[in-house]
This record gives C-alpha cells, sequence and structure tokens, in this order.
C-alpha cells in the first residue's frame, strides 16, 4: 500500500535556501518512516505571497532549486510533490513539480483556477494530468482547485485513484476545507489528500489542518495548526471497491449537463 507523508510546514517567504533544508528534513523523515511520497504546500519553494518578485524567483525545469529537489528525492528514494513559481517559456505559473524517487522529472501541474490576486502574477493552467506511478495513477490539483468539482472528477475521469492537493489555505475557511476534501473523494471515489501551509505572511494566517480521505470520503487523519507531519497508508484496493457500486463515474449522463 502507498505510504504518503503530508508535511505540513511554514516556508521562509523568498528564502528558497531555508525552505530547501526545510525539505532535506522532511524528506529524510518521510524515508526513515518508510514513506514512499511526501507532499508539501502550494508554492513552498518561495512561500505564497511572491508578488512583484514572482518573476524573480521563478524556476523552470532545469533551475537550481529543482535540481537540488532532484537530488534530495534520488538520496532519500521518495517521490516528491512540491509547489513553486514555475518559469516555462517566460511565463509564470503556480506549479506543483512531482519528482520521482530516481530523482527525474515526472512533470508539473499547472494551477487552472487562480485565487483573488494570483492572475496579477501567474498564468492559469489548461489541463490536468495524471502520472501512472509504481504506487498508483496520481493526479495533482492545487488549493482554489479542490473547490471545483469539475478538478476532481477530471482527475478522476482522467484515471486517478489518489489526488494530491498541495495548499495555501488561510483563515477564515477552515470549515470548507475539510469539507471539499472529503465531498471530492466520495464523489469521485479516489484518495485525496491536502497539505496545507501554516504560519502568517503579511497579515494572512494560514491554518494547517492538512488532511486526506478514503474513496469512502472518510477521514484518514488530520492535523492541527502547528508544525507537524502525518503518515498515511492508502489501500488502492478500496478505490476499486467504492467504485463497484454506486459507480458514479459510469453512471453520469453528460448529455443531459447544460443550461437551459
Amino acid at each position: 500500500m502507498p505510504k504518503i507523508l503530508l508535511a505540513q510546514v511554514k516556508p521562509k517567504l523568498l528564502d528558497k535556501s531555508s525552505n530547501l533544508e526545510s525539505m532535506e528534513q522532511y524528506i529524510r523523515s518521510a524515508h526513515q518512516q518508510g514513506a514512499d511520497l511526501v507532499l508539501f504546500p502550494e508554492l513552498f519553494l518561495t512561500g505564497y505571497f511572491t508578488r512583484e518578485f514572482t518573476g524573480e524567483v521563478a524556476e523552470d525545469l532545469d533551475g537550481p532549486s529543482i535540481c537540488k529537489v532532484r537530488e534530495l528525492a534520488k538520496k532519500y528514494s521518495v517521490k516528491v510533490v512540491f509547489g513553486f513559481p514555475e518559469n516555462k517559456e517566460g511565463k509564470f505559473y503556480n506549479s506543483a513539480c512531482f519528482i520521482d524517487e530516481e530523482g527525474e522529472v515526472l512533470g508539473t501541474y499547472q494551477k487552472v483556477h487562480l485565487w483573488d490576486e494570483e492572475p496579477k502574477y501567474f498564468e492559469p493552467g489548461m489541463n490536468f494530468p495524471v502520472w501512472d506511478t509504481n504506487i498508483g495513477k496520481i493526479g495533482i490539483m492545487i488549493c482554489y482547485d479542490t473547490e471545483f468539482p469539475e478538478s476532481a472528477r477530471t482527475l478522476a475521469l482522467n484515471g486517478a485513484e489518489i489526488i494530491l492537493a498541495p495548499t495555501a489555505n488561510m483563515t477564515p475557511f477552515q470549515h470548507v476545507q475539510q469539507l471539499f476534501i472529503q465531498s471530492r473523494a466520495a464523489e469521485n471515489q479516489v484518495f485525496v489528500a491536502t497539505t496545507n501551509q501554516i504560519g502568517k505572511e503579511e497579515s494572512t494566517c494560514f491554518f494547517g489542518e492538512s488532511a486526506a480521505a478514503d474513496p469512502y470520503g472518510q477521514l484518514l487523519g488530520k492535523c492541527k495548526d502547528q508544525e507537524e507531519m502525518l503518515l498515511l497508508e492508502m489501500d488502492l484496493n478500496l478505490v476499486h471497491q467504492a467504485r463497484n457500486f454506486p459507480i458514479y463515474l459510469n453512471d453520469r449522463r453528460p448529455m443531459y449537463y447544460k443550461l437551459t
């Protein structure tokens, strides 16, 4: 069964060196605990409010920070998913990078649903890729994406068994984060896990409460509001059992889903 470590930790704003040091600590811990994958929050490499510095701190997949995480993933033989500002052909995206245990970049996901002022600094992504790995078929959505049923549904229709959601969710939205995690899991009969940021940037408080739900929508575990890690086992047999009945994905009637 895949073991995924949720690394709920506070990044230092615009301090990639410090954040890489934190990442190594958690990646090492993931290795020591036998985890297959470690999930960090949204934009963890730089902190969330990059604002006018976005272009300066953004990196492409050959950037020094990406190369460092690749080294760490290979050193500790752990898959890593983390948020970072991506420079792709001169355009900037709020992205998540997926690196395997051999240190190879499997790809990036660019956040489709941009929150609040994010469109000032980032371009929206345009697709929801799914990676077929040795621990299951994995898709990614980022923070605000979770609040749109279409995000997880598209990933599920593309074959995802596990959906990972790096997040930077702030007060006063505590009451809906867990609700969305469990709902997206149950309605698509997949595992959903989110790692949220903690601490304060500018006047914004990030509340943590990283959590995961199984394909029946039952909560697997939940963090509090301080720095901590949560190791979760995901039995993929539950995905196939849950999809035996009711068969939500097969029983859809998209030809009738239209405005009148």
